[in-house]
């Protein structure tokens, strides 16, 4: 019975893993390919050109009056050469407060039409005229880069006006990592708040590092945004993430009261089980419950049978006291009766032996009585004379009794 336990709990362990191994590709599904047209509605601008960074910051400054200068590095992704135009405009987010920097900005040398030589890179300069009497705070504006094919890419430009009402800081709320997943995602996000004037790029970076070793630490998102004064901003994310275990990092960059970056990190353990996994966990859960069940019953039978097993035997253990105190009582009582028998006849022949022995008592007094009549009749005379009567003689019989 052990051994066939045993084969059973083998193919169910063998049908577990080739369960695990083949469930996720038999429910996959295949995906149609795109038409030519869905491929090129999907086609990205970066395919044709970049920037080195969508956020052109001019930092903090004190100097009033003066210009400032820097530069958009532009890069041809392409194969031929390209024609970028640039231009500068309102960025619509933010309160009209902050939208001044617009009417500052100008390209240097007047020059707004770029031509980049085929997977070359070439700088966009812009120039930012402060005004003297700026007012304090943080301006933004965009520069829009277009190509002969329109296709356009926008980078936001800001400065800092130095002063009493450029004030720094922010607000970290909502920060959450989902614990439990049953799907193959990673969620997460945080808000950060700016309650400041000024406003600041935060960096949005989440990682996970899976317990089974599957992957060392490896960022699943990163990505920042401007939080524009008075506004606030939300990451979030919704990666895709595979089976297993994972130690996820969240963390998030905001500026504190002295204007400096810091960082929020939020840590917690996820579980990510897909219903797959779900399943293949209840098949094993249900077998390891079964083999339990049969090895307690087993153990169950086992057991009474041992306590059977002992009550029998201390049934027969008790059945041939009994009998052998029956057989004593049975061989006492016959030997009562022959030792009484016994006695019987013992006695008898007591009897017999105290009847010869009287016999033989007799014999010997009436030889003796003899005897004494032939002396007395010789030596009456003689008698006489000495002795007015005879003395008796004393005779002593021992009669034994055999009992």
């Amino acid at each position: 019975m052990k051994s066939v336990w045993t084969k059973v709990g083998a193919v169910a362990l063998a049908g577990v893993i080739v369960a695990n191994a083949f469930i996720p590709y038999a429910f996959a599904t295949d995906v149609a390919p795109a038409t030519e047209q869905e491929t090129a509605a999907e086609t990205k601008v970066e395919e044709f050109f970049t920037t080195e960074s969508n956020v052109l910051d001019f930092g903090r400054v004190t100097e009033l009056g003066r210009s400032y200068t820097k530069a958009i590095t532009v890069k041809n992704n392409t194969a031929n050469d390209v024609i970028i135009d640039a231009s500068a405009g309102v960025y619509a987010d933010v309160a009209a407060e902050n939208q001044a920097l617009t009417n500052w900005i100008a390209f240097v040398g007047g020059v707004t039409h770029f031509n980049i030589a085929a997977g070359a890179t070439r700088d966009v300069n812009v120039r930012v005229v402060v005004p003297a009497d700026a007012i304090a705070g943080t301006q933004y504006a965009t520069v829009e880069l277009v190509d002969g094919a329109a296709h356009k890419q926008s980078v936001l430009v800001k400065i800092d006006i130095a002063g009493e009402n450029l004030k720094y800081g922010s607000e970290v709320n909502d920060a959450y990592i989902e614990p439990v997943r049953l799907d193959d995602t990673l969620k997460g996000r945080v808000t950060v708040k700016n309650t400041g004037t000024a406003g600041f790029t935060s960096t949005y970076q989440i990682r996970a590092k899976n317990f089974f070793g599957g992957m060392d630490w490896e960022v699943i998102k990163q990505t920042d945004g401007e939080v524009f004064p008075g506004k606030q901003i939300e990451f979030s994310c919704d990666e895709q993430l595979g089976f297993g275990v994972y130690s996820i990092e969240q963390r998030v960059t905001f500026a504190n009261a002295e204007g400096r970056m810091v960082e929020s990190l939020l840590s917690r353990t996820v579980i990510n089980l897909p219903w797959w996994s779900l399943a293949i966990a209840g098949g094993v859960l249900f077998l390891i419950i079964l083999i339990t069940i049969v090895a307690k019953r087993r153990k169950h039978s086992k057991k009474n049978e041992d306590k059977l097993r002992r009550a029998e035997r201390k049934a027969r253990k008790a059945a041939i006291a009994k009998v052998e105190k029956a057989e004593g009582k049975a061989l006492k009582k016959k030997g009562d009766e022959e030792e009484e028998n016994m006695s019987d006849k013992e006695a008898q022949e007591a009897i017999e032996a105290f009847s010869d022995e009287v016999a033989d008592d007799t014999d010997e007094i009436e030889n003796i009585a003899q005897k004494l009549e032939e002396t007395e009749e010789e030596g009456s005379a003689d008698d006489d004379a000495e002795y007015d009567e005879e003395e008796a003689i004393p005779i002593k019989v021992n009669i034994k009794k055999k009992k």
